[in-house]
């Protein structure tokens, strides 16, 4: 386990809490995203644990995100754009990564 690794899941268990405001921020920077977990450099977790998150992101996170109209999630094509909603919640997501 290198210095910046958490035990596995209380980095699971932080990256899970963090997915929702990772994805809506890494929206304001483009319109169109892999629906892929979004990990800061210095995370890492093991093949369980990631395969943890996918489903999390995949079944839990952004079909809450798009029944809010945060995010439109393609299942098909595994991509997450803007939502009908997103722009009014734009000015809450400046700055979410520095708030965690």
């Amino acid at each position: 386990m290198s210095s910046h690794e958490l035990p596995s899941s209380e980095a699971l268990a932080t990256v899970l809490g963090s997915q929702k405001w990772r994805v809506l921020a890494a929206l304001l920077e483009t319109d169109r995203l892999d629906a892929d977990p979004i990990l800061r450099d210095d995370e890492s977790l093991d093949s369980e644990a990631y395969v943890s998150l996918v489903y999390e992101l995949h079944h839990v996170h952004l079909p809450e995100l798009a029944a809010a109209g945060f995010v439109r999630f393609d299942r098909q094509a595994d991509k997450v754009t803007r939502g009908p909603l997103f722009e009014a919640i734009r000015p809450y997501l400046y700055g979410v990564e520095e708030r965690r």
